[in-house]
């Protein structure tokens, strides 16, 4: 009777009694920071390392092995197992077989803590625990617990973070050989220690193996080929993948989540793509060492994903603990000069205001009005180029036509656009004079990505992040990443135009020849960018899934020697860009509405006259296009084609060995009606009201060789006087056609007068 009382007493404490749950009971760890894969970044190995898993996140060989090893009845007992007490009372003295049950050795772990009294009673204790934890989770709960909270040695806390510490890999991925190997070290980690028993650990496999075909999980051969596999282990003192990523991360987890910032025990999983970041650290170590002549000794990598902004890889230096070059300062995070990286978003602002792929731009000695005194701009090969288009312009880099579009359009202009596509670091126009467009600000690298990643996103922009989830040790999630909706930072017809200049190389081929670091098998787009004096070296560019932005140079900002963007940053860059397309689309997608394509007469932008000789076809935002014929080509009547460039490029015309038209007799140098000159906006120009801002602006200027003041009127109305003979004025766009009219006055008393329409248009 009295025995019958306490069964029933037993069962009633067993089923009823409240217990805590096992999630709440695991033992917080140190924090763990992950890359996307689950590639274990940076441990605090203090309190040992946990990353909970759910039982599907878990490869089956693990869990049949570990059943097999631990615990063979386990799906058919309430949590005690009387064979199991049998079995090893007859192997006593054995260390192959215990008589506690998987979920005994999860009461003993997280509910006694090695207390109970003497081993009678502490037996006596687990057993009960066992039978409520039975009562309360069913089997797949205990077994995920299990997992997620025993001991394998070297620090790690359960299967997942057993398999990156031990393999570098996720526990979903491990296989026959690996899971043995594992599933045998929680019996006896410190007996079975692969590192200073590894024969005992190699036996202990063999034991494991041995149980799962015993008990028809896998056949004999496969056993065998898991025993002689060679498991290939990480070292124990392997050194920290991506330190400046991980300092990131830790920033935005700050910034984000400044209340968990600190706290032990989470599992914070990141954006980066680890297979890419060891593919840019070796880059970054090659190419240096081929570029070491040029005293060139640090590098800086960025890679974004354009769609959401997640950071892929970040490579903050050549050596995080090299001394010798600041390595543990992060130059993807210091501004530097960017030089001619800053050109796509120049002519962005340009085509903002009525410019296009085909607009000639003039490639001639120029000089400007700074408060330095004149400001003379030259291009890198020290040659001008004449009469080029934008495509051209662009795609090979030349300086002039960029300096003179920013004297253009204005300062102000480019700032603005900078500032939308996130290059937040150029702010005060007063500080800036012409050579912004060359890279006279200072931006960081990963603001550079961001920026690119308009182009490549369409116009859109999405703010950089690094944090995709944290988690604490029980798995529950404490934050996730909820991208705000892209903002729109230019159209998608520009954005596409400027993407279609930077990928196509027969634009890179004046500046750069054929042949290139900047060629690829993928048809990226890209840009370089030099500073005065070879202290920086830039290369960005894109594919539409993958942005990649290259820093080369020295962390204490002294000047390289006589190395480009091109042959310092160029080479890292395809490299990583190469890598980067592994596994993504390259395919570029097709125009957007409101796109359409031209045929025209280069370098004039114009439609085609009659003489010719280089038709091409191009790319226009709807209702931008040439309405014009050009008059550039003229044959003569010997034959002989004649060129009539502006009145600006004739010397050089004639210095470059073409043939020019005269003037005709009596006619101002230039050609007939070329006295005065309304230079910008050029005749027939459409421009687009941007919904992102509130007033906007474009720069009108107007020239006239010899007038002592020009008269310039908009629709009639007065807009200004200008005292001498190069004028440029600020004028508000308003939606409509309107009428240019600059009336000049000569030293003799007479007058000279040129016209021009130009169109606004809401996008």
């Amino acid at each position: 009777m009295l025995a019958a009382v306490l069964v029933l007493a037993l069962t009633f404490y067993v089923l009823f009694a409240p217990l805590p749950a096992l999630n709440d009971e695991l033992s917080p760890a140190g924090t763990v920071v992950l890359a996307a894969n689950g590639t274990v970044l940076q441990r605090d190995t203090k309190a040992g390392v946990r990353v909970p898993v759910t039982l599907e996140q878990v490869a089956p060989i693990v869990v049949q092995a570990t059943i097999s090893a631990e615990d063979q009845r386990f799906e058919h007992h309430p949590g005690v197992d009387p064979l199991a007490i049998v079995r090893a009372v007859l192997h006593l003295g054995s260390a192959q077989s215990g008589a506690s049950t998987i979920t005994q050795q999860l009461a003993r772990r997280l509910y006694l803590d090695g207390a109970g009294g003497p081993l009678p009673v502490r037996k006596l204790r687990e057993a009960v625990l066992a039978l409520r934890i039975e009562a309360h989770n069913d089997k797949d709960d205990i077994l995920a617990a299990y997992l997620n909270d025993v001991y394998y040695g070297r620090g790690a806390y359960g299967i997942e973070a057993a398999a990156q510490v031990y393999f570098g890999t996720s526990a979903k991925n491990l296989d026959l050989a690996r899971a043995a190997l594992l599933v045998g070290l929680p019996q006896d980690p410190a007996g079975y220690d692969v590192d200073k028993h590894p024969e005992a650990a190699r036996a202990r496999q063999a034991y494991v193996l041995g149980r799962l075909r015993d008990d028809g999980k896998i056949s004999r051969d496969a056993g065998a080929a898991a025993r002689a596999e060679d498991l290939q282990l990480l070292a124990v003192d392997a050194r920290p993948i991506a330190p400046h990523f991980v300092e990131y991360a830790l920033d935005e987890v700050a910034r984000v989540r400044p209340d968990l910032a600190g706290v032990p025990g989470l599992v914070i999983e990141t954006t980066l793509d680890a297979g890419l970041q060891a593919e840019a650290e070796r880059s970054v170590a090659v190419r240096l060492a081929q570029v070491r002549q040029h005293d060139a000794t640090n590098a800086a990598v960025i890679v974004l994903d354009p769609r959401d902004g997640a950071v892929r890889t970040m490579v903050g230096s050549a050596g995080f603990d090299n001394a010798a070059i600041d390595g543990q300062v992060n130059m993807a995070l210091a501004l530097r000069q960017p030089g001619s990286a800053l050109k796509p978003f120049l002519y962005a602002a340009a085509m903002e205001r009525g410019y296009t792929a085909a607009t000639p731009l003039l490639d001639v000695p120029t000089s400007f009005e700074s408060a330095d005194g004149l400001y003379t701009p030259g291009n890198y090969d020290r040659r001008f180029h004449g009469v080029v288009t934008l495509r051209t312009a662009l795609g090979s880099s030349y300086n002039v036509p960029a300096v003179r579009t920013l004297s253009d359009i204005g300062i102000s202009a480019f700032l603005d656009i900078a500032n939308r596509v996130g290059l937040r670091s150029l702010t005060d126009s007063e500080r800036y004079g012409l050579a912004l467009t060359l890279g006279g600000g200072e931006v960081r690298l990963i603001d550079l990505a961001t920026a690119y990643a308009v182009l490549a996103g369409g116009g859109l922009r999405n703010e950089p992040y690094a944090v995709q989830r944290i988690r604490d040790g029980a798995g529950r999630v404490l934050y996730e990443h909820a991208a705000p909706p892209p903002a729109r930072a230019m159209s998608a017809a520009d954005a596409w135009v400027l993407t279609d200049i930077l990928r196509d190389p027969d634009a890179r081929i004046p500046g750069f020849g054929t042949l290139s670091p900047l060629t690829t098998s993928i048809n990226a787009a890209v840009k370089t960018g030099t500073t005065t004096g070879f202290r920086d070296n830039w290369t960005a560019g894109y594919t539409p899934e993958r942005v990649v932005a290259v820093w080369v140079g020295n962390t204490d900002g002294r000047a390289m020697q006589d190395i480009s963007g091109v042959d310092g940053a160029g080479p890292i860059w395809r490299d990583v860009i190469e890598a980067a397309a592994a596994g993504t689309s390259t395919t570029w997608p097709a125009p957007p509405p409101g796109i359409v394509r031209t045929t025209v007469c280069s370098p004039t932008g114009l439609l085609p006259g009659p003489d010719c000789p280089s038709p091409v076809a191009e790319w226009f935002v709807r209702g931008t296009e040439p309405r014009a014929t050009e008059r550039y080509y003229v044959r003569s009547g010997d034959g002989q084609l004649r060129i009539a460039p502006p009145p600006e490029a004739r010397a050089w015309a004639s210095d470059a060995g073409f043939a020019l038209v005269e003037p005709a007799p009596g006619s101002p140098p230039g050609g007939a009606g070329s006295l005065v000159r309304i230079v910008q906006p050029p005749s027939g120009s459409v421009m687009y009201l941007s919904p992102e801002l509130r007033s906007q602006q474009f720069l009108m200027r107007v020239t006239a060789a010899g007038a002592n003041w020009i008269e310039l009127r908009v629709d009639g109305v007065l807009a200004a006087r200008i005292d001498g003979p190069d004028g440029r004025v600020p004028w508000v766009l308003e939606a409509g056609t309107h009428r240019i009219e600059a009336t000049a006055v000569l030293a003799d008393g007479s007058r000279a007068s040129a016209t021009a329409t130009y169109e606004v248009n809401e996008r």
